[in-house]
């Protein structure tokens, strides 16, 4: 038998990641941790030339990583 664990979104922490979620969707922002701009989910977006262009939402005042 395997012990399914839950965790709580609220506490969702990657170390060296932003991880933010996109406030009206699942994404979450794939950027490193402590970076300036724009939050952005690399592997969305409509693909070019074999590669996701990537989807971008701007910051959001108090937004930080769950911990």
């Amino acid at each position: 038998m395997s012990a399914i664990r839950k965790t709580l979104e609220q506490h969702v922490e990657i170390p060296g990641i932003c991880f933010i979620r996109k406030p009206d969707g699942a994404m979450r922002c794939t950027l490193q941790a402590g970076y300036g701009g724009e939050h952005r989910h690399f592997y969305s977006g409509e693909l070019r030339n074999g590669v996701r262009t990537g989807t971008s939402w701007p910051r959001r005042p108090g937004g930080k990583q769950a911990g």
